[in-house]
């Protein structure tokens, strides 16, 4: 076929599919363009066609040849217009841009650098991005392979057999899993065929151009099969969408037959073979056909390369998929390119897309590109105007407890969190959140270090120091006696009594003591001990025949302990003793390592502790700073028990010769020193001696200079002390002159001069006129005078005689000159001027500045000296001035030169103050352990050598240089030799030990684990995921049901079994049981008779058949059948209840068997159709039963509806529970008599006895069931009640359930029932005022003051106290809703109290409970039981006075001198006194009236004291911390501790594990010291058991321990009355009997109190105990609404 147009055949096409595939896997390269149309005419030229062909076979392809012709010259006429335009665009001419480089994302400018990964680094060179691998990171080499490179974690396959990965450097190589071939070759990795056989192949062996067969091929070569057992036309799949096909020998296999899709992203759902588009996608632009479409880019086929490499026919079309960048990627999967993480790409058709992703906006102006990331991220933070870098942290500024941390452009922040370095800091500094401890903030009150802080002690001396509270004892004067005595309530030790042995004894008083087995007998007087020597008894303790030899105590150091008691001596709080067969044994106490290298020993303490740091000596707080005193270079801290050090960092000197001293670190400038005075380097100060001279300490010199005088605004100012600057006065020829004074002129005594202001102004003299005509001005004269006739004057040495008015000179004295006057003459020296200079030479007469006078020697002017003072400093006198300098020195050439001389030198060095010689060695001063040397003014420093160590974890011991195996350093941790601690780096799982410096680190070892198949866990330890539980394994998770019969379904959780019961649904019904082995209850109906019967039946008794009972709401009612009779003539069979009507007819109407009506208008009868067994049906009628409403108050009633006959209850009836079993109860009905049997009421109507009398004169009294015959005349009668007569019609109160009346002679009760109350788990149920039945409060809380007084407060602190006033015992401090006040008296003792009297006041009413049980209300005696509504309500139980107050409160008092007094929780936090505060917290119970915590019990006790006293005439007295123990002496502290000993015996041993009997025993021996000898001993001693005894009757304990000799109570034997520990506290009378004793204990919520009780089997009446039916006759008729009763304040009318 020839012709342009024809189109290559499809045969073409695959050949050259074929040949293309081919030559890629021979490594051949097809270009794209050599596949043009020119190609396949060529071939279609030179293709020769076959035999028999039509010639119009390509007649088809010629049509659509032309039509690609067509298209073709269409885009040639599209190219000429493109190319026309790109010359137009070459003509213009164009700014070359500046090559960019793309990567990451953005475009990169001309030289810029970036790193796409961490181990890359790119730079745009040239418009071209060149990147290289970053040298020197090992994490980042590359590697080699079979010529080549491969990148650092890149994986490749050099064969089809391996996969290799390079990894730093270094190629690992595995062997690849092979694919499903269908034909395996012997010695081949993996299976692969022979080249296919198709058409060209059947052509090659038709002209006989044979390939020979391989060995292992001829089922190939003959046709029979194909390999891997296939056989001829057989079809398999080796992958799911891959179908294989064997057919002639050949293996052809086909990929799924996909539609081509017009979109860009597609994806292929799982379990199918060919992909979908996305929903929303566009459609894909047109694609070329053929080769293009198929081996378009660099992504190819998923199965090529595996299916390419065989050497079987096998006849291959493309499965969906890519491989990109080494990597087999699903067709439509989404991924990141690995060479550019900016680079989002997608499997589509087996081509692999790629774009730039987009990154969003960043938030910060300058975000940095982190290694990996494609995005940049921003590096810092801004917050407040303020700019913060990536994992900076800053405090925040209006909060100084926020700590926040910049996180790639996130701040985030945290609370501060402060550790307590003190236990009263000081508030943090303004601007800083933590407190600190140079100060100290105490009951809201801040205190500098050393200022005093109140204790509440006299005799102690608080202050605060730093953060803690430090007291001392005040200072006392010395005794003038040896063994003082301290009195209590005094500070100081007094001669008036004698501490001797640590303990106190009276004046005058004689004791015995042991010392060194020697018994002595010893006296105080006056504070002086005389002790003599007295023989001992032989000691009372023998060794029996068999068993340990017994003695009753131990002695030690004077002290006797009894057997089996341990002890701390005095004064060793490391020593534990213990008193074992009567020898004292003591020991150290152990104390384990602490965790630290420098704990304290805090006084006190046995074992230290790492609160705080012990260094060198010195405490030191924990996180306190502190300069070592032995190595002051060294900068230390505190840090929970270890100190660390540092170096100190010295600044910098600005001398040239610092200095160190003792204890000093850093050198600094030297002092100077003047006129015997210290000046410190660099002051400025005056001269000690010349105020006019200015000095300053240099280098260790004092430098001084004359003060400049500043001008004197006035001529003549007076001389200051150094300037003439004074103008309040005048200095004036050598005088002084105040202000405004007059003088002659010095000189010329005819002037007259005046001071003004510092300014001397002289006017001359007035003279009178001479009348002479030459007057002369003579000598010593202001005025002229007439002159005489002069004579002349003999000079002195015969020199001749001088003239009048001449001056001269005496011979050989210059400095005077005389004058002769009249033949007199006098001399007088020449005035000297001031000399202009400071040190002027003396010359003939006056000073001279000529030269100079200088430290005693002269200097002629201009001549330079040293200075005789100053060392190194040259003077010059110029002018009569000496001004000295320091001597100039040339700058030293050398870091450290030698001070010898006045210049430095390097002959030698200075180093820190210190001087060393040329070459010398010495250690340096700022670290022992390094080692120095000079060498021409240089210093070179060097650490000490030090040996070789065997030990891989040395340490360096304090004060040492080298480093020793004696203990280990191990990751900043010092350890001990043989410490074993925590492994710092797996603390959780390892164990590390210290052996010769070397540390061993082992894992912990694991527990065994007891199931039979563990899950590694924590520490990689074997842990249960399972469960076993009875006898199964259960898995983690599952859920099964418990053991049977508990009703519980259980879960298995971690190797651990929770169960839960099971959760029941709520029932409809009131009566409910459960079987026996069931788990959830059921509805009930009666039991009656041995049997169960459903509720609403009804039935015959078998003992009773003309009785009907009826099952009602759990209660069973049986009554006689009462028979109706509705016809003229019944007839009664033998076995009938009732008579019968022959026909069921009634009112002229017929009924049917069956049927039942209403004969009348009373809706209680009935009439029934009843078939019979012989004759025609009868008609029987009745009376309706009703059932008997047990439980039903009167007020619940509800009558019977329109058309009803019986009544009914509002309320659910009575349960018949197990603890009213046995019990009787009356119903509403009188005729009825009802008692709990079965868990069922049975009630039973009573039998009336018949009467004699007509209807007409039967009565039947209210309340009673049968009518008595009425007599006429018979007189009222009265009625029997505590022994006394009331008379009929009378009521009166029982208690608050029962009221009674007098009814003919017979006692007729009502008794009010409650409904059952069901309080939650924090309620509790308690008295309700005035009402017979009780409320649900929140679960209350006691407190207790008892013996001399001791108190337990609410939250359970025990305390004592001894003051004799009145104290708030418990007050409503918020809500003021009560108070309790408590009294106390010494009782004739000095020093100790006992509670006396209780105050309670309730708003205006003010309760007092006196000794003996007597109660004033209001000032007024009142008899128990009172009741005050709603305020109160008072009783007697036993001994026991009960207070119940409206708000919940109870007040119990013995009438002694222990009180109880209860509160519901809704006061906690409310309640405030010597009980506490109620907040559940034991440690600040002791806080006083405004809110401070008091430091002992004595000022916390006096500050609740009020006002009022305990009488007139008993002045109280405040408590103080007293110890009657110590008073009382050792003997009396021993038997107190024998006697107390009861405590801890039998009888209370059941109570030690609720309640500690520790604290009580304390108490018992306080108050066994204080009573003394004697019964008032056993009185104390059984106050503090009772207490104990009450505390465990309200844990649920009642200890039976009172005896014939220990406390016994007496009780009324002849009334029948015995003792009980724990009595109900509401007994049973004659008026309750009736009542079950289950509700009797619901209603009646007070506590039990030990007293006197009636036996069981016994009732109590008028003060006697009496048997039940001996009570007088009491008819009990039903309940009554609780209004209609009567209060206990309220007497009953009638009774006398």
């Amino acid at each position: 076929m020839a012709g342009s147009g024809a189109a290559p055949p499809p045969l073409v096409l695959q050949l050259l599919t074929l040949a293309l595939a081919l030559g890629m896997r021979r490594g051949g390269a097809v270009s794209r363009e050599s596949l043009g149309l020119a190609d396949i005419q060529d071939y279609d030229q030179q293709a020769p066609a076959p035999a028999g062909a039509p010639q119009d076979q390509g007649r088809p392809l010629k049509e659509v040849l032309k039509r690609l012709e067509a298209e073709v010259t269409q885009l040639r006429e599209q190219n000429k217009d493109l190319q026309e335009r790109v010359r137009r665009l070459e003509s213009c001419e164009c700014r070359p841009a500046p090559p960019q480089c793309w990567g990451l994302g953005r475009a990169w400018p001309e030289g810029a650098r970036w790193e796409p990964d961490p181990c890359t680094a790119c730079v745009c060179q040239d418009g071209a991005a060149v990147c290289a691998p970053k040298p020197g990171l090992p994490q980042c080499r590359g590697c080699s392979h079979s010529g080549q490179t491969y990148g650092n974690g890149e994986t490749f396959s050099p064969d089809a057999c391996s996969t290799c990965r390079c990894l730093e450097g270094a190629v690992t190589c595995t062997q690849g899993p092979c694919p499903g071939g269908p034909c395996p070759e012997p010695g081949a990795c993996c299976p692969h065929c022979e080249p296919g056989r198709d058409s060209a192949g059947a052509g090659k062996a038709e002209t006989g151009a044979q390939e020979p067969a391989r060995p292992g091929n001829a089922a190939l070569e003959s046709g029979a099969g194909c390999p891997e057992g296939h056989r001829a036309g057989e079809v398999w799949r080796p992958e799911p969408c891959v179908t294989c096909t064997c057919q002639a020998g050949t293996v052809r296999c086909q990929g799924p037959s996909c539609p081509v899709l017009g979109c860009l992203e597609s994806y292929t759902p799982p379990g199918q073979c060919c992909p979908v588009c996305r929903p929303g996608d566009l459609p894909a632009p047109p694609q070329p056909q053929g080769v293009r479409h198929l081996f378009g880019g660099h992504a190819f086929p998923r199965v090529l390369s595996t299916l390419l490499s065989s050497d079987l026919p096998v006849i291959l079309e493309t499965l969906p998929g890519c491989e990109y960048e080494g990597q087999l990627y699903e067709e439509g999967a989404n991924f990141l390119s690995n060479s550019d993480p900016c680079l989002q790409c997608s499997c589509l058709r087996s081509l692999v897309h790629c774009m730039p992703m987009k990154c969003p906006p960043s938030s910060c102006p300058e975000p940095v590109l982190r290694p990996g990331r494609c995005c940049p991220t921003c590096q810092g933070c801004v917050e407040g105007g303020s700019r913060w870098e990536h994992g900076q942290e800053w405090t925040a500024p209006r909060d100084p407890c926020q700590i926040c941390r910049c996180l790639e452009g996130q701040v985030q922040c945290r609370q501060r969190e402060c550790s307590s370095l003190c236990p009263y800091p000081a508030r943090p500094l303004p601007g800083t959140c933590c407190p600190v401890c140079d100060g100290c903030f105490l009951n809201g009150r801040e205190y500098r270090s050393g200022e005093p802080v109140g204790s509440g002690d006299a005799c102690a001396d608080c202050r605060c120091a730093n953060g803690s509270v430090q007291c001392e004892p005040l200072p006392c004067p010395v005794a003038p006696c040896p063994h003082p005595g301290r009195i209590p309530g005094q500070c100081c030790p007094v001669c008036a009594g004698c501490e001797y042995q640590g303990h106190y004894y009276e004046s005058q008083e004689t004791f015995r003591l042991q010392e060194g087995g020697r018994c002595v007998r010893c006296s105080c007087q006056a504070g002086e001990v005389s002790c003599e020597e007295q023989e001992c008894p032989i000691a009372p303790c023998t060794l029996p025949d068999s068993g340990p030899q017994l003695c009753p105590a131990c002695v030690l150091d004077g002290e006797e302990f009894a057997e089996g008691v341990q002890w701390e001596p005095d004064g060793q709080p490391c020593t534990a003793c213990s008193c074992r067969d009567g020898v004292p044994v003591c020991g150290a106490v152990l104390c384990s390592a602490a965790p630290c290298q420098h704990p304290t020993q805090t006084p006190g303490a046995c074992c230290p502790s790492c609160e705080s740091c012990t260094y060198r000596g010195q405490v030191y707080a924990n996180g306190q700073n502190f300069t070592d005193a032995d190595s002051p270079c060294h900068a230390c801290r505190c840090e929970d028990g270890t100190v660390r050090c540092s170096l100190v960092d010295c600044p910098p000197t600005t001398c040239a010769r610092p200095q160190s001293g003792p204890g000093q670190c850093c050198p600094r400038c030297p002092d100077c020193t003047l006129e015997e005075q210290v000046f410190v380097d660099g002051q400025s100060f005056s001269h000690p001696r010349d105020p006019c001279q200015e000095c300053r300490c240099q280098d260790g010199h004092a430098r001084c200079q004359r003060r400049a005088c500043p001008r004197a605004p006035c001529t003549h100012p007076l001389p200051g002390p150094c300037c003439l600057s004074n103008c309040n006065g005048c200095a004036f020829g050598g005088k002084e002159y105040p202000n405004g004074a007059d003088f002659p002129h010095p000189s010329d005594p005819c002037r007259l001069c005046h001071c003004l202001s510092g300014s001397v102004r002289c006017l001359a003299r007035r003279c009178p006129p001479l009348p002479c005509a030459e007057p002369v001005l003579l000598p010593g004269e202001c005025c002229r005078q007439c002159p005489a006739s002069p004579s002349g004057c003999p000079r002195p040495g015969g020199l001749g005689a001088a003239h009048h008015q001449e001056h001269f000179f005496p011979p050989g004295d210059p400095c005077r000159r005389c004058l002769c006057l009249d033949g007199s003459v006098s001399c007088q020296r020449l005035p000297c001027p001031p000399a202009p200079c400071a040190h002027p030479r003396q010359g003939p007469c006056c000073p001279s500045c000529d030269g100079c006078l200088y430290q005693g020697k002269e200097f002629a002017g201009g001549e330079r000296f040293p200075s005789p003072a100053l060392r190194c400093h040259d003077c010059l006198c110029w002018e009569g001035s000496v001004s000295c300098e320091l001597r100039p020195c040339a700058p030293a050439r050398c870091p450290f030169p030698a001070r010898g001389g006045c210049c430095p030198a390097c002959d030698g060095c200075e180093y820190l103050g210190e001087s060393y010689l040329s070459s010398q060695e010495f250690p340096d001063p700022r670290e022992p352990c390094n080692l120095c040397t000079c060498l021409g003014g240089f210093v070179t420093c060097s650490r000490r050598p030090c040996e070789p160590l065997s030990c891989s974890h040395p340490l360096t011991p304090s004060g040492s240089c080298c480093s020793a195996c004696q203990g280990c350093l191990y990751h900043g941790v010092t350890v001990a030799h043989g410490e074993t601690l925590p492994d710092p780096l797996d603390p959780t799982c390892s164990l590390c030990t210290c052996q010769d410096g070397s540390m061993h680190c082992q894992k912990k070892p694991c527990p065994a684990a007891l199931c039979p198949r563990p899950s590694p866990g924590p520490c990689f330890c074997p842990v249960c995921r399972s469960c076993f539980s009875q006898g199964r394994e259960h898995q983690d998770g599952e859920e099964f049901e418990g053991p049977s019969g508990s009703c519980e379904w259980c879960r298995c959780q971690a190797g651990q079994v929770s169960c839960e019961r099971l959760r029941c649904p709520p029932l409809p019904c009131m009566l409910q049981v459960t079987e026996q082995g069931g788990c959830c209850p059921r509805c009930r109906g009666c039991l009656a008779h041995g049997e169960e019967r459903p509720e609403g039946s009804s039935w015959a008794p078998p003992d009773s058949p003309c009785s009907s009972c009826l099952c009602h709401e759990g209660v069973v009612t049986c009554a006689r059948i009462q028979c109706v009779i509705t016809c003229a003539h019944p007839h009664q069979g033998p076995g009938d209840c009732c008579p019968r009507c022959s026909e069921c007819e009634h009112g002229g109407r017929k009924y049917k068997p069956g049927d039942s009506f209403q004969p009348g208008e009373d809706p209680c009868e009935v009439c029934i159709c009843e078939l019979q067994p012989e004759g025609p049906p009868s008609l029987r009628c009745h009376r309706q039963l009703c059932p008997s409403l047990v439980g039903c108050p009167a007020s619940q009633l509800l009558p019977p509806g329109p058309q009803r006959c019986c009544p009914s209850c509002a309320q659910a009836l009575s349960n018949c529970t197990e603890g009213l079993l046995g019990s009787e109860l009356a119903p509403p009905d009188p005729c009825y008599t009802c008692q709990c049997q079965d868990l069922t009421w049975l009630c039973v109507h009573q039998a009336c006895p018949a009467l004699g009398c007509p209807p007409s004169e039967r009565h039947t009294h209210p309340g009673s069931c049968c009518p008595t015959c009425r007599v006429p005349s018979a007189p009222t009668q009265s009625c029997a009640y505590q022994g006394r007569q009331v008379a009929s019609g009378e009521r009166w109160t029982v208690d608050t359930c029962t009221i009674c009346s007098c009814v003919a002679g017979t006692v007729h009760c009502q008794r009010q029932r409650c409904s059952p109350l069901s309080c939650g788990p924090n309620e509790a149920p308690a008295l309700n005022l005035g009402s017979c039945c009780p409320r649900c409060l929140p679960r209350p809380a006691s407190c207790m003051a008892f013996g001399d007084p001791h108190y337990r407060t609410f939250d359970g602190r025990l305390l004592h106290f001894q003051g004799s006033c009145s104290y708030v015992l418990a007050k409503d401090c918020r809500g003021g809703d009560f108070s309790v006040h408590v009294t106390n008296s010494d009782r004739g003792r000095s020093g100790v109290a006992w509670t006396q009297e209780v105050a309670v006041l309730l708003g205006e009413v003010v309760v007092r409970l006196l000794r003996g049980g007597a109660v004033m209300v209001d000032g007024r005696l009142v008899a128990l039981p009172y009741l005050r509504e709603p305020l109160l309500y008072l009783e007697l139980r036993g001994r026991t006075v009960m207070l119940h107050a409206q708000q919940g409160l109870q007040v119990l008092w013995d009438g002694q001198s222990r009180v109880e007094v209860s509160v519901p929780g809704s006061y906690r936090g409310r309640i405030c006194g010597l009980c506490g505060n109620f907040n559940g917290f034991a440690q600040d119970d002791l806080q006083g009236p405004e809110g401070l915590l008091l430091p002992t019990e004595a000022a916390f006790g006096n500050s609740w004291q009020v006002p009022e006293g305990p009488g007139p005439g008993r002045p109280c007295s405040k408590g103080h911390e007293v110890d009657p123990c110590r008073a009382a002496g050792y003997r009396a502290r021993r038997e107190a501790n024998g006697r107390c000993g009861v405590l801890k015996s039998s009888p209370f041993s059941r109570c030690h594990a609720v309640v500690p009997p520790e604290p009580f025993f304390a108490a018992c021996v306080y108050d066994l010291c204080a009573c003394g000898p004697g019964s008032s001993a056993d009185a104390c001693l059984c106050d503090v058991l009772e207490a104990y005894a009450s505390r465990c009757r309200q844990a649920g304990v009642t200890p039976a321990w009172r005896g014939p000799t220990l406390c016994a109570v007496g009780c009324a034997l002849d009334r029948g009355f015995v003792f009980d520990e724990c009595g109900p506290p509401c007994p049973r009378t004659c008026f309750n009997r009736h009542v079950p004793l289950g509700e009797l204990a619901a209603r009646c919520v007070r506590p039990c109190v030990p007293g006197c009780q009636c036996p069981a089997g016994l009732v109590e009446h008028e003060a006697h105990c009496i048997p039940p039916e001996a009570c007088p006759p009491v008819l009990l008729t039903g309940d009554q609404p609780p209004g209609n009763l009567l209060g206990p304040s309220q007497e009953p009318r009638g009774v006398p």
